[in-house]
């Protein structure tokens, strides 16, 4: 148990804690593109979405929709800094003041049957027109409490700024010049900055040993016209309370 309080001889408390920036981040993954089993049409649909996220740590199962191509997998350090399943530890706290994200793509942009697709993207660059799919039909929550049902924070995915990725510059080349001129496509959730990350006006606390996860959700089920799997890391960016000893 971490040492808070202090009573001096004189009846004074001391308070010991040291905070610092912390960005708590998990990832999740889906499944998009053409696949038999989930779009026997060929329309291009992706798996339906709901997914929590901080509710793992290093070395279990990462959460998936659907069946992405890279298969069932552990998550490494790269996928979550999470030390707690679905809880800030009991020795630390946390204090939330925004939500970012970033996205990257499983394999490359295939194109629909029928369709003209002559805007594409290789692995691991997600296409802007899948990542529109995405702001447009899932919701990114936050919940904090046991058997809460209500959630701190929801929004649909668009509402995010996207504080934290690569920036993306082209050369304005096309990819292909050949009869179909193929252009390359970057999506990203706005300027890549941490100006670009909504600040809350009131930040969320979230207690030592409380139970908390985020979860994104897609209310309409499957992702019409998504035609690349995905990986999302999602960030709770904002103070963590270091446990003091």
């Amino acid at each position: 148990m971490a040492i808070e309080k202090i009573k001096l001889p004189d009846g004074r408390t001391v308070e010991l804690s040291e905070w610092l920036h912390w960005p708590q981040y998990s990832t999740v993954e889906g499944q998009g593109g053409i696949n038999a089993n989930l779009d026997p049409l060929g329309l291009g649909n992706g798996a339906a979405i709901n997914l929590r996220l901080f509710t793992y740590v290093v070395g279990a199962q990462i959460p998936q929709a659907g069946s992405p191509s890279t298969g069932r997998r552990s998550a490494t350090r790269s996928d979550t800094n999470q030390v707690a399943r679905a809880r800030i530890n009991h020795d630390e706290a946390y204090l939330a003041f925004s939500m970012t994200y970033e996205m990257f793509a499983l394999n490359d942009d295939l194109p629909i049957p029928g369709l003209p697709n002559n805007v594409q993207a290789v692995e691991p660059i997600f296409t802007g027109g899948n990542l529109r799919r995405l702001q447009r039909d899932v919701l990114y929550e936050l919940f904090v409490g046991a058997r809460i049902n209500k959630p701190q924070v929801r929004a649909p995915l668009s509402y995010f700024g996207q504080g934290v990725g690569a920036v993306a510059w082209g050369s304005g080349d096309a990819l292909n010049t050949g009869a179909e001129v193929i252009n390359l496509s970057y999506g990203t959730g706005g300027p890549v900055s941490p100006m670009n990350q909504r600040r809350w006006q009131l930040p969320v606390y979230v207690h030592s040993d409380r139970v908390m996860f985020a979860r994104l959700y897609s209310p309409v089920g499957q992702i019409v016209g998504l035609s690349q799997d995905w990986r999302f890391k999602g960030y709770m960016d904002g103070l963590k309370r270091r446990p003091v000893a």
